[in-house]
């Protein structure tokens, strides 16, 4: 089994995966509740089309400030983990101290695995975006060391704590 440079096991793929499905599922579920009631009240009027695009768009912009923060405060915290983190028992961690990476960092790491976060309300670009991050997603899987795409832009390696 891989470990990091402190002795520390690497999770496994399918941990990191259940993780992050974990916590679209908490952020994901909130959204279609918001996004029906938000945009689903303007879509029928016709001649406010318009309105409807701008209030997909409000609505894209604050979806992704909770995505960001959530993940940022979280994974840049000191335990390093999100709530689908805690529930596999896996961490992020700088790559070189073993500690934690931040909030900026985290940020960083979350946008480079999912540019949805901020493209995911785009038509085209949103679904481009999508295709990138399922290859993101998977790219842990052919790297000796279990990063990911976005574990290499953010110098982070994902442990198992428990």
């Amino acid at each position: 089994m891989p470990v990091d440079r402190f002795g520390r096991p690497l999770a496994g793929w399918w941990q990191r995966f259940l993780g992050i499905l974990i916590d679209l599922l908490i952020l994901g579920v909130p959204k279609v509740v918001v996004t029906a009631a938000v945009v689903g009240s303007t879509a029928g009027n016709g001649i406010f089309a318009v309105n409807w695009a701008v209030d997909a768009a409000i609505v894209g912009i604050v979806f992704a400030v909770i995505d960001l923060t959530y993940f940022g405060l979280l994974n840049g915290g000191e335990k390093g983990q999100t709530v689908g983190q805690m529930a596999l028992g896996i961490a992020v961690r700088d790559e070189a101290t073993g500690g934690a990476i931040g909030p900026q960092r985290a940020g960083l790491r979350i946008l480079v695995l999912y540019p949805d976060i901020l493209a995911g309300w785009v038509p085209i670009l949103g679904s481009l975006a999508g295709l990138y991050s399922i290859v993101a997603g998977l790219s842990p899987l052919w790297d000796s060391r279990r990063q990911g795409f976005h574990d290499k832009v953010a110098h982070t390696n994902v442990i198992r704590v428990r």
